[in-house]
């Protein structure tokens, strides 16, 4: 979620890319030095392209300290599951001992990917349409085929079940205000006073959702194409057991958050019908009446990570950094809060 400038010193931090790094990356997967390597970025694992004269570019994907073998395993198994399914993915390379990661000096698990060619993500219209009829796959896929426990929870996520979301957004907030910042102070007591009407409004409708491991981060350079095909669906880190809606939700408020948009609209409302139509031609089992009203709920809830995760987890300056960005993002999930009516509507 946030990116790191650590050189990986803390377990729990994205490791910077470097000759060492690639060197003992390729010896542990079989490989002969690349001619180039590449920091391919990412927000909490390390990803390195490495090129080779001799063979088709691999992926190094070393992740966080936090990171069990259990965890990468169940991940591994969730992308099998969906590829087994038609929908593209990236699938493991094994080492030459046919092992399906390595655990390097520090501790940390690397695995090894085929290089994937695409040039365009999931973030206008037109694709989003074609993700949700995708999702719709994947999530039918993660429901019908059982994956290992250690799938259905996710140590760090853009995510927290409505169940949680007041009591943790309060004791963000109550972080917040240590701060003695009179601006960021008003912003906590106002989140408080969103956060606490969603989940008073989605008490109801808790019962009648669909549980089941989800993707967690369906959007964006997760979701890649190439000309207006999907390439791969990448990135399944925040995998979890969670209602399936909130999968929908963080898609659609991250659009509605894209730079350069207003409040949402009505205009809006029609977009999201379009995706969430395109869910239910996805998929095998299409949203219920219940869950399509619950799911502008669920797009307005998703402050509540931001507070109630987020600022209670990342240190002293990550925290501070993104409590900056709820100051923008937190009208949009409020506008959304206030003309529920219209997009139950719109939804429904």
């Amino acid at each position: 979620m946030i990116d790191s400038d650590s050189s990986g010193s803390d377990p729990d931090e994205r490791q910077l890319g470097s000759d060492s790094l690639v060197s003992e990356v390729s010896r542990a997967f079989g490989l002969a030095e690349p001619a180039e390597w590449s920091d391919l970025g990412g927000s909490w694992t390390t990803n390195l392209r490495l090129d080779h004269p001799d063979r088709e570019s691999v992926v190094v994907r070393i992740h966080r300290g936090s990171t069990s073998p259990a965890r990468l395993a169940a991940m591994q198994t969730a992308r099998d599951v969906v590829a087994a399914a038609g929908v593209p993915t990236v699938r493991h390379l094994a080492t030459p001992d046919g092992e399906p990661f390595v655990s390097l000096g520090n501790g940390r698990l690397a695995e090894l990917e085929p290089w994937v060619q695409w040039n365009e993500r999931m973030n206008t219209p037109l694709l989003l349409e074609r993700g949700f009829a995708i999702l719709g796959r994947v999530h039918d896929a993660l429901r019908t085929t059982p994956i290992p426990a250690a799938g259905a929870t996710a140590d760090y996520a853009n995510h927290i079940h409505s169940e949680q979301a007041a009591a943790a957004t309060r004791r963000g907030a109550d972080r917040i205000r240590g701060w003695q910042d009179f601006i960021l102070t008003r912003l906590a007591d106002r989140v408080v006073r969103h956060v606490d009407a969603v989940a008073a409004a989605e008490e109801p409708l808790h019962d009648r959702q669909v549980r089941q491991i989800v993707h967690g981060d369906f959007w964006d350079n997760n979701v890649l194409f190439r000309d207006g095909e999907l390439a791969a669906v990448i990135d399944f880190d925040f995998m979890a057991n969670r209602p399936r809606i909130d999968d929908l939700a963080l898609t659609i408020y991250f659009f509605l958050l894209e730079p350069g948009r207003d409040l949402p609209t009505a205009a809006d409302r029609g977009l999201v019908r379009r995706f969430v139509d395109a869910y239910d031609h996805g998929t095998v089992l299409p949203l219920s009446q219940d869950e399509r009203a619950a799911l502008p709920l669920a797009i307005a809830r998703q402050p509540a990570w931001s507070v109630g995760r987020w600022v209670n987890e990342l240190d002293e300056a990550d925290a501070r950094a993104h409590v900056g960005y709820l100051v923008g993002e937190l009208p949009v999930a409020q506008a959304v809060l206030a003309e529920l009516p219209q997009w139950q509507d719109a939804l429904t």
